[in-house]
């Protein structure tokens, strides 16, 4: 069934940042929240890009790193994105061919949420626990 995990995360909160912000905000709320990545907004409400803890830890390697940098210098431009209608297996295989970790959800050009390849393999395990709790039960009705 395509889309049931994009639109279950679709419901829960978001974090973005304004793309005015700097390194340091950035890092800050990353921290804050507990996430990996967060889209980048301009006043518009339209993405412009995402910052991630990898775009973070590559701008580490840059002489001099000043955190009063906005973060458009440092975050990824070229948005990879998905909408709500996406199946599981073409999110695994879109996150694997380009080496991406989240994922914008967007629906009629709005951004609606994020997803995480912790999402999406947290939703294979607990199919395939779900799905040996049934074989199990199966198996045990007919001894």
């Amino acid at each position: 069934m395509a889309g049931v995990l994009v639109k279950a995360l679709s419901q829960r909160e978001c974090y973005t940042i304004d793309q005015s912000a700097n390194i340091k905000e950035a890092a800050s709320k990353l921290a804050e929240f507990n996430i990996g990545a967060m889209p980048v907004m301009d006043g518009k409400d339209n993405i412009v890009g995402i910052i991630s803890e990898r775009d973070l830890s590559k701008s580490l390697t840059k002489e001099p790193l000043d955190l009063d940098s906005g973060i458009s210098s440092i975050m990824t431009k070229a948005i990879i994105s998905c909408d709500l209608e996406i199946s599981v297996s073409e999110l695994m295989e879109t996150m694997t061919n380009h080496k991406i970790r989240h994922m914008p959800i967007i629906d009629n050009h709005k951004l609606v949420g994020i997803v995480s390849i912790g999402d999406v393999v947290n939703h294979v395990i607990e199919k395939y626990e779900a799905e040996n709790d049934s074989m199990r039960n199966y198996i045990n009705g007919l001894s």
